[in-house]
C-alpha cells in the first residue's frame, strides 16, 4: 500500500482504486480508505470532476426537486378539494 507523509493514500493509489472493479480493490487499501475522511474526500472529487459535476449542478437538484414536489402536492390538495365539493353536494 502506498502512503504518503501524511498517511493518507497517493495520488497513484487512489487512481489505481478508482479503476478497480467493484469489489476487487486491495483489502489493505479499501480499508484504509474505510477509516481515513480524507482518502474518501479526495476519491469523491476526483469522481466528480471526470463526470463534469460541479457543486453548483448539484445545488440545483433539490431546488428542482422541491418544485416538483410542490407540485404534486397542489395537484392532490385540488384533486382533495373538488373530491369534498362533489362529496358534500349529494
Amino acid at each position: 500500500m502506498s502512503l504518503d507523509a501524511r498517511r493518507c493514500l497517493t495520488d497513484a493509489a487512489l487512481a489505481a482504486l478508482a479503476v478497480a472493479p467493484v469489489g476487487k480493490a486491495p483489502p489493505e487499501v479499501a480499508g484504509h480508505l474505510a477509516g481515513c475522511a480524507r482518502c474518501q474526500h479526495r476519491l469523491l472529487a476526483a469522481d466528480r470532476a471526470s463526470t463534469g459535476e460541479t457543486r453548483a449542478d448539484g445545488e440545483r437538484k433539490p431546488y428542482r426537486n422541491l418544485m416538483v414536489f410542490g407540485v404534486v402536492l397542489l395537484a392532490t390538495l385540488l384533486l382533495l378539494g373538488i373530491t369534498l365539493v362533489l362529496l358534500s353536494g349529494r
